[in-house]
Formats: C-alpha cells, sequence, structure tokens
C-alpha cells in the first residue's frame, strides 16, 4: 500500500521516536520532490514528506505503525 511517513517526536525527546505511515490522498500526484501530501485521514498534512513507498498493511517493524484512518481509508 502506498504510504508517506509522518516523523513523531514527542516533546523533549531527542531523534525518530515513531514512524506512523499515512496514505496520500493523491499518490499520482507525487513526483518525488513534493513538499507536502494531502492526506487520506483528512489531517492537516505532512510537509516535507519523504516521497511515497510500498508499506505492507499488516506492518511489524518496530517503532512504526499506521494510521488507523488511513489504513481503513476513513
Amino acid at each position: 500500500m502506498l504510504a508517506t511517513a509522518e516523523r513523531h517526536h514527542p516533546e523533549g525527546a531527542l531523534g525518530v521516536v515513531e514512524i506512523i505511515w499515512h496514505r496520500p490522498a493523491d499518490p499520482e500526484a507525487c513526483d518525488g520532490d513534493c513538499d507536502y501530501h494531502l492526506l487520506v485521514c483528512g489531517d492537516p498534512g505532512i510537509s516535507v514528506p519523504g516521497g511515497i513507498t510500498d508499506v505492507p498493511e499488516n506492518l511489524t517493524e518496530p517503532g512504526q505503525r499506521w494510521c488507523t484512518a488511513c489504513l481503513t481509508g476513513t
């Protein structure tokens, strides 16, 4: 499933703590040099994303998870 990463840093934490994967609303619009992605979940979006990559739906990587709303498409 095509997704873009949100790097979540809790207040006071140094470094990447958690990666939350979001589905882009219009993946065809990504040319790999995007400044902003609109998201399926309707969250404000991710500025300066790392591009779009194929991420398994049953993600098992430590420190990574799917945005629930993006995964279900609501």
